[in-house]
């Protein structure tokens, strides 16, 4: 795997798992690279095929975060590799569908385009401050090798997923433009094979606003971050208490 072309290289291309992919090869800002084939993002693995499974284990995994709700588990298991199998940790992030304006606005019928950014934006500054347990635990287990390599996702790979990979790859030096162009790759990979869940979403706008990796919204995070704490290191000190020891070993186990 070269990193001469990351938006080819990176990918896993699996028929079951359309937002598979290696967050490896980025440069951080002391000209390090992330190594290859040691922290992985994506969507959903319920649909994985056997010939997927058999991609998958030669990966080598070691832990799955998996960021869905119970509910979302429960009807869409996972499917992984039996032999020598990850460990899987769940880490549920987001609001209950009975508690989200999202699926509020959906089943009132009142959903517009506005409505849907302004809610999405309220979203992920939820993820950034929150669910800190559950992204401490996610970033504590990066940094411990033994952990290693490990895959963390939820349903689309886009909103709960494209925090957790800016959150790691902040921490360990990525520029934040790099960060924000691997978020949006989710627009060029994700299949969006998840109408039937969202017959409502009929108008483009609406489909496009709720569907898309907006940068908008993961700015937003790094927005709530500051407003609440100084800045990102005091965020990682204070809000999800990563140590200094903690950060060193993130960047050991991650960067060439």
């Amino acid at each position: 795997m070269t990193t001469s072309d990351p938006t080819t290289e990176r990918r896993v291309p699996l028929g079951g798992a359309s937002n598979f992919r290696d967050l490896g090869g980025y440069e951080a800002r002391d000209g390090r690279r992330v190594r290859w084939r040691r922290l992985y993002r994506s969507s959903s693995l319920a649909a994985l095929t056997d010939d997927d499974l058999l991609q998958v284990s030669r990966l080598s995994i070691r832990t799955v975060c998996d960021l869905r709700r119970d509910e979302e588990r429960d009807e869409e298991p996972s499917r992984l590799p039996q032999n020598d199998a990850p460990r899987v940790v769940h880490l549920p992030v987001g609001p209950k569908r009975e508690e989200s304006k999202i699926y509020e606005h959906l089943a009132d019928g009142d959903a517009t385009p506005a409505a849907m950014y302004e809610a999405m934006i309220e979203i992920y500054r939820a993820f950034a401050l929150d669910f800190m347990p559950q992204y401490t635990e996610l970033v504590r287990r990066v940094a411990r090798s033994e952990h290693l390599p490990l895959l963390f996702h939820c349903t689309a790979g886009k909103d709960r997923t494209g925090f957790a990979a800016a959150l790691v790859l902040e921490a360990i030096g990525v520029p934040r433009t790099t960060i924000l162009a691997d978020y949006e790759l989710t627009n060029d990979y994700w299949s969006r094979d998840i109408t039937e869940r969202y017959p409502r979403l009929k108008s483009p706008e609406l489909f496009h606003t709720l569907l898309s990796a907006n940068p908008d919204y993961l700015l937003a995070a790094f927005s709530a971050i500051e407003e609440r704490f100084s800045d990102f290191d005091a965020y990682l000190s204070e809000g999800l208490e990563i140590t200094p020891d903690e950060r060193e070993r993130l960047r050991d186990h991650l960067l060439d």
